[in-house]
This record gives structure tokens, sequence and C-alpha cells, in this order.
């Protein structure tokens, strides 16, 4: 009789290690590839591919601020995705009654819970990317301010990861494929309703995992007092707790190391980044008193411009709006001029100051100015780059022409000089002169967010100087009667009288209250 040799069979321990990064790669393959997905994508680009499609792109975006507005929308956006996505893949046997047969696999449920974990840097590279080219698009623009935080940069993707790691955990938690996509919907809400994302001067900002600006306005990159870096280690302790919590609600027990870990993060980098930097703050101080020594002055057609060095970029722009505002002035009332950027970041109040306050900070500024070889410095905030913005600094440079000196935040100007300011804003920058007379109500507002540039015009003023913007002949008519137009004590009647336009009905005298002529 002839005896068949029978193989022998591989009895040794399956390789669960190798079949949990298999079936991560399958599942991460598979969030890529889900609908969800993609309509996060789509929404999270959506709004910027439509800027450059309706030719209305930020020409001069201050990368910090982007990058807070960025991470946000990865937040709401590509973390609700992945949150959705995570729980409907650990609920995928639940929902297909499929628990009987996984429970016979290779793998048992905690390590299945590792690999969707793992299975969690698909979306999260997928944030990095969309991020990260959207960031490398503004920076390569020629009027960007400011630098990129690396840190910041890499936070996004581990919100993203954090928020798939609660999906994943909520999946082991309930059973039901709903609490996700709620509590999805109930984060996007919150953010429309609470102040969430919002500026925040207070430090308790630093514990929400996205980046929140501290001002409302812009600031140089060297005013940030942003731990990107500490904060980063304590998202990324977050994003462990949470995995933890979902492996031991799977039945892993040998998970104390990890925890402890991720502890440590979240107790290191939420407690570190609470730390305030006394260099920051004595930068702040010196940018807001006197900024000269943080700023780089650059001569442009007789113009002085001084801005931070973050802001540079932004002097050719400036320079175009100073040259359509002399334009329609003669010429012998176009005196040398100097625009010297200003950022109030130091002693801010929260709501208003005093009128002494105001008046003693107009005459440290003044001094601080002529101290800097730029008297009677035409202020300029750290916003740019829409027709508002640019209306706004028209009518800084148009009071300056008319009045001999700068404005101050707050100011009213009345009669001829009111009507002659609104002309000249509207030859320099129709555009954002026609959206902030949409917006007017009662008076025609010219202010940015600096707290160094604000006029008003009421609107019985204002009206004139619209209607001379459709004058035939009007510039000829300005340059004629310039001394009796932009004399104080010139009523806009007189102004009408002048320029052919009609003159609106005007209110008593005793209504005009702080007003300028």
């Amino acid at each position: 009789m002839t005896t068949l040799a029978v193989p022998a069979l591989d009895v040794s321990a399956p390789d669960r290690g190798r079949a949990m990064r298999a079936l991560a790669r399958v599942e991460a393959r598979r969030m890529l590839q889900s609908p969800v997905t993609a309509v996060a994508g789509m929404l999270f680009v959506t709004p910027w591919v439509y800027g450059w499609l309706a030719l209305s792109p930020n020409s001069y975006p201050v990368l910090s601020t982007e990058m807070a507005t960025t991470q946000f929308i990865a937040l709401l956006v590509l973390g609700s995705g992945a949150l959705i996505t995570a729980n409907l893949a650990t609920l995928r046997p639940h929902r297909h009654r499929a628990d009987e047969f996984f429970d016979v696999l290779v793998l048992p449920a905690q390590w299945r819970t590792g690999a969707l974990l793992l299975a969690l840097s698909g979306p999260a590279g997928l944030a990095l990317l969309l991020v990260g080219v959207r960031m490398a698009i503004l920076a390569a623009l020629p009027g960007a301010a400011g630098r990129i935080n690396v840190f910041d940069l890499l936070t996004a993707p581990v919100v993203v990861g954090l928020l798939g790691a609660v999906g994943v955990l909520l999946g082991r938690v309930v059973r039901s494929a709903i609490v996700a996509p709620l509590i999805a919907l109930f984060l996007v809400a919150a953010a429309f309703v609470l102040p969430i994302g919002a500026s925040n001067p207070s430090r308790s900002r630093l514990l929400f995992p996205t980046v929140t600006a501290e001002f409302t306005m812009p600031v140089p990159s060297e005013l940030l007092d942003r731990p990107a870096g500490r904060h980063l280690v304590y998202v990324i302790g977050l994003l462990l707790v949470v995995c933890v919590l979902a492996l031991l609600r799977s039945g892993a027990r040998r998970v104390w190391l990890a925890a402890g870990i991720a502890v440590t993060l979240v107790v290191f980098g939420g407690t570190t980044q609470f730390r305030t930097s006394s260099s920051v703050a004595a930068l702040r101080k010196t940018a807001t008193d006197d900024p000269a020594a943080l700023q780089t002055c650059r001569s442009v057609g007789g113009v002085k411009y001084c801005a931070f060095d973050d802001f540079t970029p932004w002097i050719p722009g400036w320079d175009k709006v100073v040259r359509d505002v002399r334009a329609a002035v003669p010429w012998v009332s176009s005196p040398g001029l100097a625009v010297r950027q200003r950022v109030w970041v130091d002693g801010q109040p929260i709501l208003t100051s005093s009128t002494a306050k105001e008046s003693d900070r107009l005459a440290t500024d003044q001094r601080a100015s002529a101290a800097a070889g730029t008297p009677d410095a035409i202020p300029v905030g750290t916003t740019w780059g829409s027709p508002p913005d640019e209306a706004v600094f028209a009518a800084a440079v148009a009071y300056r022409l008319i009045a001999g000196h700068p404005t101050r935040s707050g100011m009213s100007v009345c009669g001829a000089r009111g009507a002659l300011l609104v002309w000249l804003v509207g030859k320099a920058a129709p555009d954002g002169l026609r959206e902030l007379d949409e917006q007017s109500w009662n008076a025609l507002v010219f202010s940015d967010l600096s707290g160094y540039s604000g006029i008003s015009v009421p609107d019985s003023d204002a009206y004139s100087g619209l209607a001379l913007l459709d004058a035939p002949g009007a510039s000829a008519t300005v340059r004629e009667h310039w001394a009796e137009l932009t004399a104080p004590d010139t009523r806009v009647e007189r102004f009408a009288e002048l320029t052919g336009v009609s003159v609106a009905a005007q209110p008593p005298e005793s209504e005009r209250v702080g007003c300028e002529r």
C-alpha cells in the first residue's frame, strides 16, 4: 500500500498587525470614495473656485487670517464628512446584520477598531492636500501678506482626524447611523448661531481645536501671540484620547501606555499654550504707539508709504488709489503726502473710548508720526483688496487733501467739504462707494477695522457729491472753485450752486451735532 504525504497545516498565530494594516488601507479607500467625502470636498473648494471664476478673488490675502478661516471651514466641512464616513464604516456590520460573521474573523473587534482609526489617514490626507493647495495658491499671489505657519497647516488634517475618531467612538457606543449626521448638523448650526470661530481676545480660544483670531482685524505676524506648535500638540493629544476611548470600548486592554501619552500631550499642550510672551506684548505696544520702528518705508511718485514688513506688497495698491484721488484735485492743492499703516493691538477698549482718551491717542499718534519724519500721515489699516477698502482709504486721502491734516476715527464731515469728499472717493473707488452707499443709513460711512480711519458724511450732504459724479465737466469745475469748495464754512447749498447739481433737503442746524466742515 502506498502512503500519501499530507501537507502540514500552518497553525501559527495569525499576523493580526498585517491584517489590520490591510483592512485600514481598504477602509481608507472606501472613505475617500464615499459620496459624503466627495460632497464635503466640493463644498470646501466651491467658494474659492467660484471666486476665481467670477473674477473676484482676494488678491491681497493676509495668510494668517486665511489660515484661520481655512482651518475653520475644514473643521465644519471636511471634519463633518470624516465624522459621518467613519461612523458609517464602524456601523457597517451592524447595518448589514453581519455582526456574528465578523466575530469569527481573524481580527477581533479592537483590531478592527484600530484599522478604522488608521484609515482616518485617508480623510486627513485629503484635508492636508486641499488646505495645502489653497494656502500655496494664496501665498503665491503678489499681494499676499505674511507667511504660512507649518504648525497651523498641520493642525487642519489633525482636526479632521479628530472628528473622524469621534465618529468611530460613536459607532462603538451608539448603534445608530443617525447620531453622527445630527452631531455634524449641530456643529454647523452652532457655527452660525454661536460665536464659534469668531475673533476672541480671551486665551480660552486656544481650547478650540482650530485657530481662532485674537483681533477683529489682521495683524502683522510678529504681533501674533499664537502658540501654533503647542496647540498642535494639544490637538494631537485630543485625537489620541478619542482613539484610546474607542479602543477601550472595543475591548482593548493594553492601551494604558497610549492613554498616558495622550493625556500627557493634552495637559502639556493645553497648559503651555496659555503662556504669554512678554516680547510680543512689547512689540504690540510699539506697533500701536510708534509703528515706525517696525515698518519699512518706500517713496512712490512723491508719496512716502510706510508699512509693516508683511504688508509692503500692498503699497502698489495704495499708490493707485492715492494717484486717482490726486488726479482730481488742483496740483497746487496736492502737497507731499505720507501714508502710514496703523494697527491698534495694545490698550484697545472693549466697547468705546472716551473723548479725552481719543484726543490723547490722536496727539500721541501725531507726535510719533512727526518724530518719524511723516507728519500728518494718512492712516491705512490692515485690510485691503475689496472695493469698500479702497473707498475707505480714498476718503482718508481726500480728507487730507481737503483739510490739510489727517482724519481721526469717528469724525463727521459736513457741508461742501463732505460733498466734495464723496465726489473724490467716487472718482478713485466708484465700486466701493457704490457698495457703501447701498449700506448707508442717514450717513455715508467710510470706516475700517483699524480704529484710525472713520469718516461719515450725512446723506443730505453726500447726495450732492453723488450727483456730481454724473455731471459733465465736473473735474474742471472742481479745480476752478477748489478754494471755496474746501473752505470750512462753505455750505452744501453753495456747493450745489457752484457745481450745478441739485441739493437734498437739509436738516435743522441743531441736528448737525459734531460736524466738522
